[in-house]
């Protein structure tokens, strides 16, 4: 039985995402792999939780965490790419090996300043969203692109995935999607004060830029 993975690359309704899409001078800003149809199952690279915009890493996603729980009318396209039973298991362990991983991957901030001057910064064990589900892809075998995965935008994936095209329309329509709320859900949305915020901001910089440090050191990606 043939199995599928699915692309959702999407416009999202936050103050970060406009910049993005305003320098990048793009129509997208995020993209997100699903492991099933409802979307259920959504991973990428970004803010941890919707009070801080500068602490990211690796999230399972849903329709709540993608809209930021108050709007419900952000353009996606789904993309559903075909893969064998032994693709499917490649791809599904290199994302739950990241997700799970007790050193903790972290969104690569510098990377994301970085693909707007076309300019690669590669830290130990971080990944922007873009990179992250082309790599994932590239794990199951899956190579749709010469180009090297940090220079690619969500946009780029939209014109490199042109033929898997399954839906492009507003999230809220998608026909498949489950609106279940997770405990990373819960998480996403706990509300916390704003010195709590900023220790945690300045202790998650000093950890990204360790990672520069050993990675000018030869230490090597994951």
């Amino acid at each position: 039985m043939e199995k599928y993975v699915y692309v959702i690359i999407s416009r999202t309704p936050t103050y970060t995402g406009k910049i993005i899409r305003k320098f990048l001078r793009a129509k997208y800003n995020h993209a997100s792999i699903s492991l099933d149809e409802n979307l259920s199952q959504m991973y990428s690279f970004c803010r941890l939780s919707v009070s801080n915009p500068l602490v990211g890493g690796i999230i399972r996603e849903s329709v709540f965490t993608l809209t930021m729980g108050v709007k419900d009318d952000v353009p996606i396209n789904v993309y559903r790419i075909p893969v064998t039973s032994d693709q499917y298991e490649l791809i599904s362990k290199f994302i739950y090996d990241v997700y799970n991983d007790a050193e903790v991957y972290y969104y690569n901030l510098l990377q994301a300043i970085g693909i707007i001057s076309n300019k690669k910064h590669a830290l130990y064990k971080t990944y922007i969203c873009s990179e992250f589900v082309m790599k994932a892809l590239s794990k199951g075998g899956i190579q749709l692109t010469s180009l090297e995965f940090y220079k690619i935008t969500p946009t780029d994936i939209c014109g490199i995935m042109r033929k898997f095209i399954y839906y492009s329309g507003n999230i809220k329509d998608y026909p498949f999607k489950q609106n279940i709320k997770t405990k990373d859900d819960e998480l996403f949305f706990c509300k916390t004060g704003l010195i709590y915020e900023g220790v945690h901001t300045v202790s998650h910089f000093w950890k990204v830029m360790s990672r520069d440090r050993n990675s000018k050191k030869g230490r090597r990606e994951f």
